[in-house]
Formats: C-alpha cells, structure tokens, sequence
C-alpha cells in the first residue's frame, strides 16, 4: 500500500533512515506529503485527503493503527537558541512498512489557533512521537492525587511501553477535563504526572530520574470537546510520551 502512495515520489524513499542495530532511539519526523495541494488554504476534504510519510515504521514499533503525538519545533525569541515543542495535533497511522509509515493528521484545534503556529496543519519535519495513554479514573479518585491500589496494573503497561522503545527521555503529562477552576485543574494535573513520575523511579530500576519529567496541563489540551460526559472522561488522562 505504501509503495503504491509513494510512486512517483522516489526522492522520498531516499530519506527513509537505515535501522542500526543498538542505534538510540530518535523521534520520528515526517519527511513528506502525499496528495499535497499548492492552492493556498486547504479545504476540509483536502485535508481529509492529506497523507503524511513518517521516517519509522514497524521496525521502530510504529504500527497501522497507533496514534501519536504530533510536535513542531518552534523558536519563540532570539534570545532562546534552543527550540521548543509545541504540541500541535494528532497522527494516525493509516500504513506500516518496516522503516517507513504513513499517517492521516488531525490538527489540535485549540492549539492551531495561536498566532505562533504558522502552518495550521503538519508540515515536513515536524516530530511524530510515540505515547501511551493511561484513564486517570483507574489511577486517582476524583479530585485526588493518590494512587489507587489498581494503579500498579497501568504501570506494567508504562514498564512495557518504555521497555519497547528505550528512550533517553519520557514525559509524563497529567490531563484534566474542564470542570473546576483552571487553576485547580492545572495543580491536580501537575501533581499526578508527579505521583506516577515518582512511582516509576522507585519501582523500576530501569526508569532513572534523569530520563523522566512529570508537566500537568489542566484542561488546555482536550483530545475531544468537554461537551459530554464520555467526552470528559476522555480528556481526564495521563499520557506517557517518548521525547528522545
């Protein structure tokens, strides 16, 4: 399926990276455009359309049917000369080759609208990463940081997770929906990603605190409107994520 939406782009296949055995884990990029337009701004049914090709495929355990975060790396003043990731939507693989993927992405509305992003959908070299997404309803009780006793399950799915991937870093990021303050909903977040930060360290010898940040967002990044209880409890969550 692959080779077929890559016809006709030959120099794209020249970018797919080699896998070295015991080579360190690198965040995928995305390195080109399938079904790209040049007509300016893009209409729904051509972005619905828009296939994104991805540098790792199942090799790297990147597989048909995975979700990953989406990020693009943006300097926000001279002065910082380091870049920094902002989150900016969604890419679901539609297709799997050993060292390559193809991706369908679906852009952070809330995000997207900030002036700092420039290109309202992913563009070439932006970074696709790996995560796994754990229900806060079977970690905490509501409006609690304490780890229920069933926690311990979810976090052999976390051990597993980095197992898979050796990263040189793992992000824990805590999610809220929007009832409550903000402010609240910002705090509890940030003290849940670092209860598990903390519950990783010590339970798996090989999750140092060198390689694992805990960040808490509240409610600022929904994966689906607060608009209905299902929806909130979608958006009440913890995300792992392999940074490098």
């Amino acid at each position: 399926m692959i080779r077929s939406l890559l016809s006709g782009h030959i120099g794209l296949v020249l970018l797919l990276s080699a896998v070295e055995a015991g080579a360190a884990f690198t965040p995928p990029r995305i390195i080109g455009v399938v079904n790209q337009t040049d007509s300016g701004s893009l209409s729904a049914a051509e972005l619905a359309d828009r296939r994104y090709v991805i540098d790792k495929g199942q090799v790297h355990s990147v597989n048909r049917g995975d979700v990953l975060n989406v990020y693009r790396e943006v300097r926000l003043s001279r002065r910082i000369p380091v870049p920094m990731r902002l989150f900016i939507g969604n890419m679901t693989i539609t297709d799997a080759q050993q060292q390559s993927s193809i991706g369908l992405f679906t852009a952070n509305a809330r995000i997207m609208s900030q002036s700092v992003i420039k290109y309202k959908t992913a563009v070439k070299g932006d970074i696709v990463v790996p995560r796994l997404i754990l229900d806060s309803g079977v970690l905490f009780d509501p409006g609690s940081y304490e780890l229920k006793p069933a926690a311990a399950e979810e976090f052999a799915k976390v051990a597993d997770f980095v197992r898979l991937f050796s990263p040189a870093k793992l992000v824990v990021e805590g999610h809220t929906d929007s009832d409550g303050e903000q402010m609240d909903n910002m705090r509890l977040s940030e003290q849940r990603s670092q209860q598990i930060t903390k519950y990783l360290v010590d339970e798996y010898d090989f999750i140092t605190p060198s390689m694992v940040e805990a960040k808490g967002y509240g409610e600022a990044q929904p994966i689906v409107p607060n608009n209905t209880p299902e929806n909130k409890t979608l958006n009440r969550r913890i995300e792992v994520i392999v940074w490098e």
